[in-house]
């Protein structure tokens, strides 16, 4: 008998799985609770001027802070120029001048053989002497410049080479041998090929310098301008703004503080402006009148040293008096010549007293040279030297009235740069830390404005 399968047990009930618990909602941080409760006040009335109060002085501090930082950099700038970068411009011109007064000298004193004036000797050791002090100096100055510096180091390394080859030749022209002649001109080409070059070189990077040092002193305060006109634009706001909720006209603290920012901005423009234009007229009436000044006295030297080169050379080619010629008509050629230039730029007569003077002995060395040339292409060469370097009549004289008036010329708009340069300076005396002052006053003044109206909500 066959029994029908039995059923498998039935599993006992499991029992239930509790659901887990619903999370808690996260707990807000203090600075999200703190955020949700200044967005609450800020709609209120009281918040709303707390929020104003703070703007107005932010904004004042920032101008204060603007004015402060550009004026200061401004300040800086015209300190410079009068300071260090015109007088290295100057520096490196003198230099020049300098180098290519000695390698005229020693050209003079070689055509009066032993016959040398002691004062001649003299003037060219004084003016080797002076370029090496001034080289001395620049390169002291120089330090942060690397392309100054080398310049500076090529004129060290071939001051004592030239220097070395004038001594040489006039050794050899005292002891009668013509191979004087020779090594004078070798220390003429030394000069204007390595000497020359390097210090024109280096008078046009710092004036260069001098240049971008100027237009950064005349650069107007943007930011700080900007600064103070928005500055006052929320200023009047805030207060119109006061007075159509209170119908009040005036808030004294508010009324204080837009009194303190008209009173920096007026004397930010108004400095800079006093500023810009000193600076202009220093640039100019005196800046722009020394370069052509030392233009025009730098062809009057190299005109006198190839005067005296040529003689020097007794007619052999003409090398010498066509530089003297050209060198000449950029000296006074009519209304092209450095001369005119820098009689146009002078602006007082005190500037073109010496101006017309240098141009009148010009022309009379003028005539004196072609004297001097008649006579040496007329085979009378003692005749010639003594018309060049003579007592009486002679070129040298009239060169050394040309140089006497441009120095002159040179030390009066020297003089009127440093005046011009200094009340630019001046302009901006008292203005950073007034800035500083005046913005602290304001701020103050707009936060009591502010205060005194919260009081009204107390």
């Amino acid at each position: 008998m066959t029994h029908p399968p039995s059923a498998p047990p039935v599993a006992p009930p499991q029992p239930a799985v509790p659901a887990p618990p619903s999370a808690e909602p996260p707990r807000r941080t203090a600075f999200a609770e703190a955020v949700t409760r200044l967005r609450a006040a800020a709609r209120t009335e009281p918040g709303r001027l707390r929020t104003i109060g703070a703007v107005v002085a932010g904004l004042l501090l920032l101008f204060g802070a603007l004015t402060f930082y550009e004026i200061t950099d401004r300040a800086d700038a015209a300190s410079t120029v009068r300071d260090s970068s015109q007088r290295l411009s100057e520096d490196a011109s003198e230099i020049y001048r300098s180098l290519a007064d000695a390698n005229t000298t020693a050209a003079v004193g070689f055509l009066a053989g032993a016959d040398e004036d002691a004062e001649v000797r003299e003037r060219y050791e004084r003016q080797i002497d002076h370029a090496a002090g001034l080289l001395a100096s620049a390169a002291a100055r120089s330090s942060q410049s690397a392309e100054a510096a080398e310049y500076i180091r090529i004129l060290g390394l071939h001051l004592p080479e030239y220097t070395g080859l004038v001594e040489t030749a006039r050794t050899n022209n005292r002891q009668g041998h013509p191979l004087g002649g020779a090594y004078l001109r070798h220390a003429d080409q030394q000069m204007h090929e390595t000497l020359l070059r390097a210090a024109e070189d280096l008078y046009a990077l710092e004036t260069e310098r001098f240049r971008s040092d100027l237009a950064n002193a005349r650069d107007w305060p943007w930011l700080a301008l900007a600064a103070g006109a928005v500055a006052l634009a929320v200023l009047g706001w805030a207060q119109r703004r006061h007075f159509l909720r209170t119908n009040r006209v005036f808030n004294r603290g508010l009324l204080a503080a837009t009194a303190a920012a008209v009173v920096l901005l007026a004397w930010l423009a108004g400095a800079h402006t006093l500023a810009r234009g000193a600076l202009h007229e220093a640039d100019r009436d005196a800046a722009q009148s020394l370069g052509v000044l030392n233009e025009a006295w730098v062809e009057a030297l190299q005109a006198r040293g190839d005067e005296s080169m040529t003689l020097v050379m007794r007619g052999a080619g003409s090398e010498f008096e066509d530089s003297y010629a050209e060198h000449m008509g950029r000296l006074a050629d009519g209304e092209g010549g450095a001369l005119d230039e820098a009689h146009g730029l002078a602006e007082d007569i005190e500037g073109r007293s010496p101006v017309e003077a240098a141009a009148g002995a010009s022309a009379e060395w003028a005539e004196r040279h072609e004297a001097a040339r008649a006579s040496e292409q007329a085979g009378e060469y003692e005749e010639a030297v003594d018309l060049v370097i003579g007592s009486e009549d002679s070129t040298g004289q009239s060169f050394d009235r040309v140089d006497a008036s441009l120095r002159e010329a040179v030390e009066h708009e020297q003089a009127e740069f440093t005046a011009a340069a200094d009340d630019g300076h001046g302009a901006f005396g008292g203005l950073p830390a007034g800035a500083v002052l005046l913005a602290l006053l304001g701020a103050l003044g707009a936060v009591l404005g502010i205060g005194r109206r919260l009081s009204e909500y107390r």
